[in-house]
């Protein structure tokens, strides 16, 4: 039997349609739940979505991202389906195949659906070209942008979503680099309102700067961090370990002692894991893993996992020939710092030395070069 729904829905002056939609989402047997999240409304949005038997949450916060944020983070079940608060015509029947898709591994059902009135520019001219050059696992989805899915937010930092228009590529993404299965099926035909110009023009530029702001992150570069000492790690590598966290990609961390004051800081991450030392040799890459790279203490002696994919070794002493910047991550390895009672004035680099590229030994550099993100 699967488990239950918490069904959310954002909504900003949707009074006409809202009870419709409610009562639908609360037939269908699979639902435990209807939360709406009114997202600023200056309409009667609220007291019709409670009327019709929703629970309904406050957003005062403009943008669709951080609607959905506050409806994930108060649901009362990891199985989360998004769904538009302005539908019109629509096909009751179909929403219950989303989540009769779900099956293990998988971590998000997208709902495909077709309205006669819609050429789905966006999805035509934007979102599915950039889908197939960046992450080409996804490039056959039908409806990549859909405003209705069904996903586990136990896979995600959903705390960590974008706040505007793109968050729902963002769950998917965060879902697929995870290592999760994003499914799709057929939810039939739905009339939304007429949106204006202006209305795909703001969402066409929120979008756009967020696959733009995906390019340097590496999300489906998987990192493996080994060293003896977890005072080591921390010192050398924490702030990669964060800015890949909080981006949405997997972490692995193998230490021959302590982790204490890591698991304290990133525990709260589902992409982040920590083991012995001993196991790391054994380190399996996620399904939709592309690349593995691999810091380590110089010397270590640890073998490097016959991954599968392309292998990259970076270690932490050395020559430096790889100067990564830190943004997000700095907050994050100042407290991880300050748990082992070290210092917590945090560089705004990590050097390392890369030791191999693609598997194969790098020569060594005399100078530096650097990249925008780990």
């Amino acid at each position: 039997m699967h488990a239950p729904i918490s069904v959310i829905i954002p909504a900003r002056n949707e009074a006409e349609t809202i009870a419709q939609v409610v009562a639908t989402m609360q037939d269908l047997p699979c639902v435990a739940e209807v939360v709406v999240i009114d997202n600023g409304s200056t309409d009667a949005t609220a007291a019709r979505a409670q009327a019709a038997g929703a629970r309904v949450i406050a957003e005062a916060r403009p943008g669709m991202g951080n609607a959905v944020r506050s409806g994930v983070a108060a649901a009362a079940h990891d199985w989360v389906m998004k769904v538009d608060a302005d539908l019109g015509r629509f096909e009751t029947a179909f929403f219950a195949r989303m989540a009769k898709a779900r099956a293990p591994g998988v971590g998000l059902v997208k709902g495909a659906w077709n309205d006669p009135h819609d050429p789905m520019p966006m999805t035509r001219l934007l979102v599915a070209p950039a889908l197939r050059l960046m992450f080409p696992a996804l490039g056959d989805l039908r409806a990549p942008n859909t405003g209705i899915y069904l996903f586990d937010r136990s896979w995600i930092a959903h705390g960590r979503l974008t706040w505007n228009y793109a968050v729902d590529i963002d769950v998917m993404l965060r879902i697929h680099a995870a290592g999760a299965e994003v499914a799709e099926v057929d939810i039939g035909r739905i009339v939304h309102d007429m949106r204006n110009p202006d209305h795909y023009g703001r969402m066409a530029q929120e979008i756009l700067a967020f696959f733009l702001s995906q390019q340097p992150l590496g999300l489906l570069e998987e990192v493996v961090v080994m060293a003896e000492t977890e005072a080591g790690a921390v010192r050398h590598a924490s702030g990669v370990i964060a800015e890949k966290l909080i981006a949405g990609a997997r972490v692995s961390v193998y230490l021959r002692e302590g982790g204490a004051a890591l698991d304290a800081v990133f525990g709260g991450f589902p992409t982040y894991r920590r083991a012995p030392l001993d196991e790391g040799a054994k380190h399996v890459p996620h399904a939709n893993a592309v690349r593995l790279r691999i810091i380590r203490a110089p010397g270590l002696d640890c073998a490097v996992p016959a991954a599968g994919v392309p292998v990259e070794v970076w270690e932490t002493a050395g020559v430096a020939d790889v100067s990564v910047p830190l943004e997000a991550g700095v907050a994050l390895k100042r407290a991880a710092l300050e748990r082992l009672g070290l210092s917590g004035v945090v560089p705004p680099r990590e050097l390392f030395c890369v030791v191999t590229d693609g598997g194969e030994p790098r020569p060594r550099m005399t100078g530096s070069r650097a990249l925008r993100r780990p």
